[in-house]
């Protein structure tokens, strides 16, 4: 965000001076975003239904994949447009080798955190009021990466990351569990 000369702040998406990226490395990501899309979709097609069609477990990755696909028309549309504008294919003037290395400890940082799903499986049941619920490995394992993905990307104190982290972990896991009538990963 930036100000403007009559105090209005003005929103420049996440990085201001960024701009597009070339529009070839934006076909690649199309093509590979079309492609994750098909996957999700059809294999979430294929999982049995145990209940109505709200207790589906593959209604949000169906819905999630659906998403996915049009935003990757559009990148790939916008792509296509700016190359016949006359943007050249290849743009290696613009690369930043520090996004490069951001990019990769994102990639650790999302590996690590599958993992720690996996391997610290656990379950607890506890109620609030009348309401049972279960904590999984899902909620603090999941709030401990956001809150350092977060703190990697964004510099702001890591107490305003944190509350971010726990407010959006804990309203998924209620979501999933009380809406949708699906368990998180990191159980048994």
């Amino acid at each position: 965000m930036s100000q403007a000369d009559n105090n209005q702040v003005v929103f420049e998406g996440e990085d201001g001076n960024a701009g597009y990226a070339s529009p070839a490395l934006d076909l690649i990501a199309t093509a590979f975003l079309l492609g994750l899309s098909v996957l999700v979709l059809v294999a979430s097609w294929r999982l049995p239904v145990p209940g109505t069609w709200t207790t589906a477990p593959g209604l949000l990755p169906f819905l999630t994949a659906g998403s996915l696909a049009i935003m990757a028309v559009l990148l790939g549309i916008s792509a296509i447009v700016r190359r016949r504008d006359g943007t050249p294919l290849w743009d290696e003037t613009s690369r930043d080798r520090s996004e490069d290395a951001r990019a990769i400890v994102l990639v650790v940082a999302v590996a690590v955190y599958v993992g720690a799903l996996q391997g610290l499986a656990f379950q607890y049941y506890f109620d609030i009021g009348s309401i049972p619920m279960v904590l999984s490995a899902f909620e603090p394992v999941t709030i401990i990466a956001l809150s350092a993905i977060i703190h990697i990307f964004w510099r702001g104190p890591l107490w305003i990351t944190s509350l971010v982290s726990i407010g959006w972990t804990l309203t998924l896991s209620l979501v999933f569990q009380k809406v949708f009538s699906i368990p998180l990963p990191g159980g048994f």
